[in-house]
């Protein structure tokens, strides 16, 4: 009996993928925005003023804002890199941030779709 569980025990922890450590290093955000051809112009003030603002955010490392080439100008790609998974969730927990996200939801076209990750060098 003792063997069995032995036995389970150890392919279990042969098979089964470990859970992912804490992150450590750069963290990044990457959002992709979909705002509404209609409120393009207001869209892009929030965007760009939001940006501005986080050049001077002590948990941002970097931020750029790059807007799609071609007919969907209404498309962005918002890129934030913060020292930590800890600064990241710091800063969005932030008032700021949250009005700025309230003010943005009326504009977009799609949901909010936001991928966050650090690099892995392997």
């Amino acid at each position: 009996m003792f063997f069995r569980k032995y036995l389970y025990l150890v392919s279990m922890a042969i098979t089964v993928p470990a859970l992912a450590a804490p992150t450590t290093g750069a963290f990044h955000s990457i959002v992709n925005v979909d705002l509404m051809p209609s409120d393009q112009v207001e869209g892009e003030k929030l965007l760009v003023n939001y940006r501005d603002q986080l050049k001077n955010d002590p948990n941002v490392q970097s931020i750029a804002l790059i807007q799609q080439a071609g007919d969907a100008s209404n498309h962005f790609i918002l890129t934030e890199t913060f020292a930590s998974e800890a600064a990241y969730r710091r800063f969005i927990e932030s008032e700021a941030v949250r009005r700025f996200r309230a003010a943005l939801y009326p504009h977009l076209g799609s949901p909010w779709d936001e991928r966050l990750g650090s690099e892995q060098l392997r």
